[in-house]
């Protein structure tokens, strides 16, 4: 009889030696999978613990899911634009799993339901809608960006639905943020060298405007004088007195040599104040 109750106690002591306690945060489920000893049914309990603690028997583990919105980032190398240039991203999926839906993601997709049933899609989608466009504008138009950003958007809605088809994949989809496009090293140096180049165009083009619209100028400032010289009937000499004379009217207290004639030194004035 006593070795009874010793084993009882025994027995009793082990029970309660080998609990664990369980607790939740606010922002996350508990889910519990039962491996039964000898008897029963074991796998994962169908109601997960959303806040609290309890004590659960050594034979009970535990798996935790965040079920506020989580992002998931990736970066996409070498993704090849419309024109044949690779360009790198850095784009995230922001996912939610449902409220109380916790065990049925475990049972279905197990806990790397993100990297096995995701990822590979998510990356995929989108170098599929990035590689549609120039590198022009996946590094500065963002309304490309935003409409590539709806359009894995949708498709990822739509592939999830796919797989809940099979088995439910209790995820929402709440948001993809496409960064924009990173030229790798040798392309970043050569669109550089291509901007350089192109800005010393523009600058070599704008002075060779400035210089033909000031010799435009010029000439249609010496034919306008000519044309007053015969219109008043003046000599060479007459019309150069005329300026001569324009230009005290205008000299607004500077100091002006006026040359009447380039062969006599003695026909140099010296205006001043």
């Amino acid at each position: 009889m006593r070795k009874i109750h010793f084993l009882l106690l025994a027995v009793s002591c082990l029970f309660l030696t080998s609990c664990h306690l369980a607790s939740a945060d606010a922002d996350e489920e508990c889910v519990f999978i039962k491996h039964p000893w000898f008897f029963g049914h074991g796998g994962v309990s169908k109601e997960p613990m959303s806040s609290g603690s309890t004590w659960c028997v050594f034979s009970t583990s535990k798996e935790y899911f965040k079920i506020t919105p989580q992002k998931y980032e990736e970066v996409l190398d070498d993704i090849i634009s419309n024109e044949n240039t690779p360009l790198d991203f850095k784009t995230n999926i922001t996912l939610q799993i449902i409220k109380g839906k916790s065990p049925v993601l475990l049972e279905n997709y197990g806990l790397d339901w993100y990297k096995n049933n995701i990822k590979e899609t998510y990356c995929n989608t989108t170098r599929h809608y990035v590689s549609q466009y120039s590198p022009f504008d996946l590094t500065s138009n963002r309304e490309v960006i935003a409409h590539i950003d709806s359009m894995v958007k949708r498709d990822m809605i739509s592939y999830i639905t796919k797989l809940s088809e099979k088995a439910e994949m209790p995820v929402q989809v709440i948001s993809v943020i496409t960064g924009r496009a990173m030229p790798n090293a040798p392309q970043l140096a050569e669109m550089n060298n291509t901007a350089a180049q192109i800005q010393a165009k523009t600058t070599q083009d704008r002075r060779k405007e400035m210089e033909q619209s000031r010799e435009s100028a010029e000439r249609q400032r010496a034919i306008s004088d000519k044309a007053y010289q015969q219109e008043m009937g003046l000599t060479s000499a007459q019309f150069i007195q005329l300026k001569a004379w324009d230009i005290i009217e205008k000299k607004k207290g500077a100091n002006i040599d006026v040359l009447f004639n380039a062969e006599s030194t003695d026909k140099m004035w010296n205006i001043r104040k």
